[in-house]
């Protein structure tokens, strides 16, 4: 075989492995499109089994709230396991939008920036839907475990919840008998982080949530840390005293 041909079948060689991984890319890239918009409806009408299940098994685990962050899958277990059933009036649909999926060097894990929004209802008032309106970010962390996406980190930062503001205050806890009843709450619904958010990021603290990804044209880092240090947050209201 002389010189030519074989660097041509070397080059074409390169040529079908270059577009193996690009395929290969994509195809990661939409099955993590399809788990995070799997989380979304499944947390419509809090389906607790299949938000955990969604979720590896993993020392790294964790998901992170307004209040703080749960630590392990028993922590995602004891965060979305508060309501076992939920009731036929409960309405948590948030839209995933906007996706800026990263994929890592080994293609082994990923990062994913959306944004949510939607609208939350537990109840009728007046025979009326009584809606509240919310906008977050989400900043995911994925692993790919035996050739399946997994949720490995969710964090979460509440934008704003708009809604009549007697909603917007703090909910009573439930009663013992709520709280067993079928259909319902099946654990007490107080918070329990296994560390606490220790400061406000919520609307009107002016907090940029980091972003996981460079700049796409400069691949310089963006401002968003430099701006959040010159910011003086208020301490957490979830925090106990």
């Amino acid at each position: 075989m002389d010189q030519a041909l074989e660097a041509r079948l070397k080059s074409l060689e390169e040529t079908v492995s270059a577009l193996q991984q690009r395929i290969q890319d994509l195809e990661d890239i939409e099955a993590i499109k399809r788990l995070q918009c799997a989380y979304g409806y499944y947390l419509e009408h809090w389906m607790s089994d299949e938000i955990i299940d969604l979720f590896a098994d993993h020392p790294e685990t964790s998901a992170t709230f307004v209040e703080g962050t749960y630590l392990g899958i028993e922590g995602v277990r004891r965060y979305f396991g508060k309501m076992k059933v939920a009731p036929p009036e409960f309405l948590h649909m948030v839209m995933q939008v906007s996706p800026v999926i990263t994929l890592s060097d080994d293609r082994k894990r990923a990062n994913g920036r959306w944004y949510g929004y939607g609208t939350v209802a537990a109840g009728m008032v007046n025979n009326a839907i009584d809606p509240m309106y919310m906008a977050v970010i989400y900043e995911m962390e994925y692993i790919k475990e035996d050739g399946v996406w997994k949720i490995l980190k969710l964090a979460f930062q509440m934008h704003y919840a708009y809604g009549h503001p007697q909603k917007l205050a703090a909910p009573p806890a439930p009663a013992p008998e709520q709280e067993k009843k079928e259909g319902g709450f099946e654990q007490s619904l107080a918070l329990s982080p296994d560390i606490w958010a220790p400061y406000n990021t919520q609307y009107g603290s002016g907090y940029i949530y980091p972003m996981h990804f460079k700049h796409p044209v400069t691949g310089k880092e963006t401002q968003e840390r430099a701006y959040n240090a010159t910011l003086k947050l208020q301490p957490s209201p979830f925090k106990p005293n």
